[in-house]
């Protein structure tokens, strides 16, 4: 008895091992060779995001709003499956993605002269605001929003956890 639980014990071990190698480390996406999931912005207004990865599939969404940060989940040569701030996911032909970086503000924040809680106030933002991403310090982002300079915590933000190519 006391065998059969070790060996159950190990390949529950090996299991969880193996899940979470997977899911910590990002793939290399065949066609772009970068990572896979990774964070890009909206290029251009009026882009169809798409159900499929074809000029075939139907336009689920179009996006006006450029500037908009989008997480690439999959792709297909030169689409790329996209998930917007609301959780939406479809598909979108890259010339539409830019590489900039930008955050969405998810609710209402202060924009903080230093990346702390008592820094003084630079500017007072609304869910929904886009700035553009532009440094990292710990768990607090850099964003420029319509001319302000400031600080905010990853926490209030979508597209900002992870601060590579910044």
């Amino acid at each position: 008895m006391r065998c059969g639980s070790l060996a159950a014990f190990a390949a529950v071990f090996l299991l969880v091992c193996a899940t979470s190698a997977g899911a910590t480390a990002p793939s290399i996406g065949p066609d772009s060779n970068l990572p896979v999931p990774r964070f890009v912005s909206l290029r251009t207004a009026g882009a169809n995001g798409r159900h499929g990865p074809s000029v075939e599939n139907r336009v689920d969404w179009i996006y006006q709003r450029v500037g908009l940060p989008l997480e690439v989940t999959a792709e297909s040569g030169p689409w790329r499956r996209v998930r917007d701030p609301d959780g939406a996911q479809t598909w979108m032909h890259a010339q539409n993605l830019d590489t900039r970086r930008t955050a969405y503000v998810e609710h209402n924040v202060t924009l903080r002269e230093t990346g702390r809680d008592d820094a003084r106030a630079v500017a007072y933002l609304a869910p929904g605001v886009v700035g553009a991403l532009t440094g990292c310090q710990g768990d607090w982002r850099r964003i420029a929003v319509g001319g302000r300079v400031g600080w905010v915590n990853k926490s209030d933000l979508w597209g900002a956890d992870a601060c590579d190519g910044l």
